[in-house]
């Protein structure tokens, strides 16, 4: 049997969440222990994860709630498919509108697809394979440099405005998002963002090539529990462990810092911080997030 703050742990629930779950729509109905406490079962615990799963998917829990277990894993198994069906059909329709420089046309595909699709099928299926596409056709001259900028332009300032939409009912530690001197790709940065101020967290993006020492100010000004860089250029990678004790040393050891981004996992481990992690994809950097919620 487990305590609501294990469970939470367990789920990435919050255990307002969880109590909120129960009362309307009676998702578990969890024992109680001799002093009153609420107590679940394994069974109960397996049930929560899948219904968080399927709430990120884009499914409201008054949906959900009625489903048997089975009913559960069918959506579940079911649902990957269908999205990644209409995540292509968002890359294609962004891509062709590039190609013929047709921007009202690329505005909409975007905005049709934040719409549309919960947050981690939009970055993983859409926005990231969107963006590799478009490097890739980029290195093979298949588009522009003004095609190129089309895409990436439109997607930054729509993450923007995602993330302001999100920064409303941010309730969660705050995490700073900056790149050191010398690192100018920050899209990835952004959409890692965006999957934490979805989930709650209050996200303070400082862009591209900032001076550690400037980082370590604004992330103690504002008070929050970590910092997020992202490194791709490989050329840089020798510079970066440097770079990151003199920032570490700025913070201080409370203040934890998550290192994404393509070519993070050539950094040496052994010349890293201590209070310095390896995020290699969305999935470890949701376990941390849990990790960080509670506690």
């Amino acid at each position: 049997m487990y305590s609501i703050k294990a469970v939470a742990q367990a789920t990435g629930l919050t255990v307002e969440t969880l109590r909120a779950w129960e009362r309307r729509y009676s998702v578990v109905v969890p024992q109680r222990d001799p002093t009153g406490r609420r107590m679940y079962r394994p069974e109960d615990v397996v049930r929560l994860r899948r219904l968080r799963e399927a709430t990120e998917r884009g499914h409201p829990i008054s949906r959900l709630a009625p489903l048997s277990e089975d009913g559960l894993v069918r959506l579940l198994t079911d649902a990957p498919t269908r999205a990644a069906a209409a995540s292509n059909a968002f890359v294609e329709r962004i891509l062709e509108a590039a190609q013929q420089f047709h921007v009202a046309a690329c505005e909409q595909a975007v905005t049709l697809a934040i719409a549309m699709l919960p947050t981690r099928d939009l970055v993983d299926e859409v926005l990231s394979p969107l963006l590799r596409e478009v490097g890739e056709r980029w290195h093979r001259g298949e588009l522009s440099i003004g095609q190129e900028r089309l895409v990436t332009t439109c997607v930054r300032r729509h993450l923007g405005l995602v993330l302001d939409t999100y920064d409303r009912g941010a309730r969660k530690q705050g995490i700073v998002f900056a790149t050191l001197p010398g690192e100018r790709h920050e899209l990835g940065l952004l959409m890692s963002a965006v999957m934490c101020a979805n989930r709650g967290f209050k996200c303070h993006c400082l862009g591209a090539d900032l001076p550690g020492a400037e980082i370590a100010r604004f992330t103690h000004e504002v008070s929050a529990s970590v910092v997020a860089l992202s490194v791709v250029m490989q050329e840089s990678v020798d510079e970066v462990p440097l770079q990151l004790r003199e920032l570490a040393a700025g913070l201080g050891p409370e203040v934890l810092i998550w290192i994404g981004g393509a070519a993070s996992s050539l950094l040496p481990r052994h010349l890293l911080p201590h209070n310095c992690a390896i995020v290699g994809d969305q999935a470890e950097l949701g376990r941390r997030l849990d990790l960080l919620h509670a506690a």
